[in-house]
């Protein structure tokens, strides 16, 4: 046994060394091949009325040894230490059962339920026999690399960040994540400890855990939910509990100038009906009673320029929440990764909840809670792509809005030739009475790659970010594809802020960076590799700003 766990860390750190992307799925079985060649279209079998026959389950490991450029003995390794996805395990997420009828929409979704999991780089859901009005079908999927030791370094806004843990995302190939990890970021230390079942009882129910020992204090998390799992899901529900306690801290121009202890608890019971699918529309219901409650005391520095502590908030609400949701989905592949199977959400989304708080049942004040959220593509062709996001946020009392918070995004894609693509995105903020522990920020890791990290806070904010992406074909070692990008930042923060931080107008930077994806291993996230040049600001920031971090896309 022990021998076992050093072949596979060993592995592990190996894979890791060299994991970066790869299009696994640039050759199909030659099964698929002749399926297609034989077997009439999906439409043209959903139309005849056709019932489901057999449910073929080919559950690929992670390299193909049949390719002479993956039998390696690196690759040949993994495989045989890789525990595979379990068939039932893959056969329990399917929207369909022998006996159904057929209906490709629902194929479809059953694909985006399967790739939503991390431990699966894609899957395929594809009719290979059909006569007599049955047809028979095989869902492909195709495993990643899981067991990861979370070896990990990143930089922006001029600070460091690093980690190391042990965390396995298919614990025997059931989809479960467990681990542990230590990270070290710019607010804090942190020891993590993780344990998330994501199909629970095999009956899409959610059971996490998670607890953390930080150095300045802890974080613990309960969740045992079953979401709105596919459009025609009829009920959902569950409960989810949190608390913690940290050190908050202010930033002026990339400097600490204030810090507080912040203790608090979100705590929610939840239960929503829907009919389901209907027109090409979902509505769902939900009503459910929420408790959030903020406490904060002084944590006296003397060398912190400024003294500001937020007042407590404790609120108990019952809610009504309500959402709309459009059938209107696409693949797309050098989107927002790389060389990826992308399911992109293309129609409109609405939803809204309302809520209610009362002095009488202990909390701080008599207050409306309330949130919207808002998305839709207007502009979606084969080239072009408009999205916009809209969000209301806050609560409202007897001296008017609070912590009020009114938000707008556009998000536009431009495909250049096969391997390239313009991107722009445009979002805003505008905040009122905002709660002094919830500041707007910019610079670093929250936008303005080009400035030093939380330069510039207020309580309204803009940022235009152009990017001009390239996919190449590279793919050394098997293991990475790669891409790059040149990139314009701009932004700037207005209005209020908690440490009286000086506005100092639109901020500009230009920079390059290096893309490397990452679909062989069970974290899914592209690495980025950044140069940023500041175009303004004040004379004593880096004229170089090199940030390096992995995000979920592009």
């Amino acid at each position: 046994m022990l021998d076992y766990v050093y072949k596979a860390l060993f592995t592990s750190v190996c894979l890791s060394a060299f994991v970066g992307c790869g299009d696994l799925w640039a050759a199909e079985s030659p099964a698929v091949k002749k399926a297609e060649s034989r077997v009439p279209s999906a439409e043209k079998i959903e139309s005849a009325g056709a019932v489901v026959g057999e449910i073929r389950v080919v559950n690929r490991n992670i390299f193909d040894l049949t390719n002479p450029l993956e039998d390696k003995w690196l690759f040949r390794w993994a495989n045989r230490l890789h525990t595979v996805t379990r068939k039932d395990e893959i056969e329990s997420q399917l929207l369909f059962l022998e006996g159904d009828t057929y209906s490709k929409r629902i194929a479809d979704e059953s694909e985006r339920i399967l790739r939503r999991n991390n431990y699966l780089l894609d899957a395929k859901i594809t009719p290979i026999k059909y006569a007599d009005g049955v047809v028979d079908l095989e869902v492909e999927t195709h495993d990643v690399w899981t067991l990861t030791p979370e070896l990990s370094a990143s930089r922006g806004g001029g600070e460091n960040r690093y980690g190391f843990g042990l965390l396995e995302q298919n614990l025997f190939g059931r989809g479960i994540t467990v681990g542990g990890q230590f990270k070290s970021t710019v607010d804090r230390d942190i020891l993590f400890l993780e344990y998330t079942d994501n199909n629970f009882l095999r009956d899409r129910y959610r059971f996490a855990l998670n607890y953390s020992d930080n150095s300045d204090g802890f974080f613990r998390a309960f969740d045992f939910s079953k979401p709105f799992y596919a459009l025609d899901s009829r009920q959902a529900g569950g409960i989810l509990y949190s608390a913690g306690e940290q050190i908050d801290q202010l930033y002026d121009r990339g400097d600490v100038v204030a810090e507080f202890n912040h203790r608090f608890d979100f705590n929610q019971l939840k239960f929503g009906v829907s009919r389901g699918l209907r027109d090409g529309w979902v509505r769902r219901y939900s009503l459910g009673l929420g408790y959030d409650r903020d406490e904060f005391s002084p944590n006296f520095d003397p060398t912190l320029p400024v003294t500001v502590l937020p007042d407590d908030r404790e609120f108990t609400y019952p809610f009504f929440e309500y959402e709309l949701v459009q059938d209107r989905f696409e693949t797309a592949t050098n989107f927002d990764q790389i060389h990826r199977t992308e399911d992109r959400f293309l129609g409109t989304f609405f939803s809204f909840r309302i809520g209610y708080s009362d002095r009488g049942t202990g909390s701080s004040a008599n207050a409306w809670h309330y949130n919207a959220r808002f998305s839709s593509s207007p502009v979606t062709t084969k080239r072009t792509s408009l999205t916009i996001g809209a969000r209301i946020d806050g609560r409202h009392d007897s001296n008017g809005v609070q912590n009020g918070l009114i938000s707008g995004a556009l998000r536009f894609h431009r495909r250049i030739g096969e391997n390239q693509l313009f991107y722009a995105s445009l979002s805003g903020s505008a905040g009122r009475n905002l709660d002094i522990d919830n500041p707007l920020l910019l610079g670093g890791e929250r936008g303005l790659r080009g400035y030093p990290l939380r330069y510039q806070n207020g309580d309204s904010k803009a940022l235009l970010t152009v990017e001009h992406r390239l996919y190449t074909e590279w793919y050394p070692f098997r293991l990475a594809h790669v891409g790059a990008a040149i990139f314009f930042d701009a932004g700037r923060v207005w209005g209020d802020s908690p440490v009286g931080a000086p506005n100092l107008g639109l901020l500009k930077n230009v920079g390059v960076g290096l893309r490397l994806g990452n679909t062989r291993s069970g974290n899914g996230r592209v690495l980025h590799l950044d140069l940023a040049f500041p175009l303004d600001g004040e004379d004593d920031i880096d004229k170089l700003q090199i940030l390096v971090d992995a995000k979920g896309s592009f």
